[in-house]
């Protein structure tokens, strides 16, 4: 028995901006910035919460869509995340502001209880323009489907959220035979490359049920490992995902274990982060053979042959090889075609040189002047600010850059001041073009200073490696999308002496690592293409 005679639910508005909402039993209901709720601010998102009323239990589940937080009785809800509000609570649709109440009517009550199978009846009629909405609706309109799903049926979700595991205590196993999903066990029915629903798909080869049922018979745990990022983003929902899985291991016909990685941190492939958690909390305590032990997947790194396109990346083939396991394609896998040919990554992070020397010419004196400023230029994640915080700002230099400062008027004023206080400066920020050193050059040689140029020898992959690696073992440290480094190399020119440098050295990566661990992560494989 629950509280169900609710036949509607309003968002209404505290300041009185605009009339209430209604929000329909059932049916998402995305809010923020619009003429609707006489929101301006263009920090809160069009789409900035979806908003779900269930009259049966008097809650109505918020998910956070926008990039800026909401807030739910005082506490924000951050990106990704959700929060449930009962009748009378308050959610600030931008933290800080835009206060709006719950209002149930009738409200709950001790008495108003009836069967939980019982559909409450509406009595107003939805918004114009509202539909209900179906499971293929996600896939046409993204923002209203930013859910986590239901974690029930055999469903677990980790601590984090951003990994779902099916049948987590599945009796252990010290052979594993670990497959990914799309392109390695099913294909979609319709032919395109991406499936347009969540019945859009089919099993890849007749003989994959075959050579599963035999692996398990013999002994093996047949392990799903799929990267799934669509449902971080909103793409897909993990109640669709969740179906979709439970239909093709039905279809398969034997027991398999589910680790589904939904965002793009430590647990997507090629990173280990979804075999860890296998490791530590999905296989009874069974240590892992991995010289029995198996991985298969389509993400291989196989260039372009005839009509058939190269691989979209090399994650899966990088997963096993970081974990240990012995790697086969699909083909090679069910179908025992020869072994296929495929590149590696240009960047291999087990090769980088700890034993180079830090400068090029490695007689280079720092400081080399009586009074000079240093350029620095390099990708984001060269080392451009490890390298100022270890061997330069202990020798007194001042350290302008503009993440920290605001603006490159602001470094050029820090850099002048300073300077004429007497002290060596360092610019530390990408300068990748002509005109982003010639306003420094310029300013220092004015203030008498001689201007060097310091170029960080590490290529475009070797510095988004380094990146990742730090999303990973750095708890406060902000991502760096693609296109930063895509714009970096745009820009790039490499500097000479004719822009008026006294000389240019190029500073080698050497790495230095806190602990065994984190050495032992950065020379895995993280980038998955």
């Amino acid at each position: 028995m629950v509280t169900a005679k609710a036949t509607r639910c309003w968002l209404s508005c505290l300041a009185n901006l605009h009339p209430p909402i209604l929000l329909p039993h059932n049916q998402p209901c995305v809010i923020g910035r619009s003429r609707e709720t006489k929101i301006r601010d263009t920090r809160c998102s069009k789409s900035q919460v979806e908003l779900l009323a269930d009259y049966t239990s008097y809650i109505v589940t918020a998910r956070q869509l926008g990039a800026n937080s909401s807030s739910v009785n005082g506490q924000k809800v951050l990106y990704g995340s959700s929060a449930q509000l009962q009748h009378g609570d308050i959610i600030e649709v931008l933290a800080g502001g835009y206060e709006h109440r719950v209002d149930f009517d009738p409200p709950p009550t001790s008495t108003n209880t009836v069967n939980s199978t019982t559909e409450p009846e509406q009595d107003t009629a939805m918004p114009r323009g509202q539909k209900k909405r179906t499971i293929d609706d996600h896939f046409s309109n993204p923002k209203k489907a930013k859910q986590e799903g239901p974690v029930s049926g055999g469903w677990e979700k980790s601590i984090d959220g951003d990994l779902l595991v099916y049948q987590k205590n599945m009796t252990g196993s010290e052979k594993i035979a670990g497959y990914d999903m799309d392109g390695t066990l099913i294909a979609t029915q319709s032919g395109k490359v991406f499936a347009t629903s969540y019945d859009d798909w089919k099993i890849l080869y007749s003989e994959i049920p075959g050579k599963l049922k035999k692996l398990h018979e013999s002994g093996y745990k047949i392990i799903i490992f799929t990267n799934q990022a669509g449902i971080g983003t909103g793409k897909h929902t993990a109640e669709g995902i969740q179906k979709k899985i439970e239909s093709i291991i039905q279809k398969l016909g034997v027991p398999i274990q589910v680790f589904i990685s939904t965002g793009k941190g430590e647990y997507r492939k090629p990173a280990i982060g979804m075999w860890n958690f296998f490791l530590n909390e999905a296989n009874g305590g069974v240590e892992v053979d991995l010289d029995k032990s198996i991985f298969v997947g389509d993400a291989a790194g196989r260039p372009a042959e005839g009509k058939k396109k190269k691989d979209f990346s090399f994650s899966d083939r990088l997963f096993a090889l970081n974990v240990g396991l012995k790697f086969y394609t699909p083909e090679e896998h069910f179908l025992d075609a020869k072994t296929q040919a495929f590149n590696m990554p240009e960047f291999d992070p087990r090769k980088v040189d700890a034993s180079l020397p830090l400068y090029d010419p490695s007689m280079t004196k720092v400081p080399g002047h009586k009074l000079e400023m240093i350029v620095l230029v390099g990708f984001p994640g060269s080392g451009k600010s490890f390298f100022c915080s270890t061997h330069l700002a202990p020798l007194g230099y001042v350290v302008a850059n503009r993440d920290t400062i605001g603006s490159w008027q602001k470094c050029v004023s820090v850099m002048e001041q300073s300077l004429k206080d007497g002290k060596h400066v360092v610019i530390d920020n990408t300068n990748p073009d002509l005109e982003s050193r010639k306003r420094y050059i310029e300013a220092a040689k004015k203030c008498g200073a001689t201007v060097r140029c310091f170029i960080f020898a590490t290529s475009k992959d070797h510095a988004r490696h380094n990146n990742k690696f730090r999303e990973f073992s750095e708890e406060d440290h902000s991502k760096v999308s693609d296109m930063v480094f895509n714009m970096y190399k745009s820009k790039y020119v490499e500097p000479t002496l004719k822009e008026g440098f006294h000389d240019i050295v190029k500073v080698n990566f050497i790495p230095h690592f806190k602990n065994q661990s984190d050495e032992k992560m950065y020379k895995m494989f993280l980038l998955e293409k």
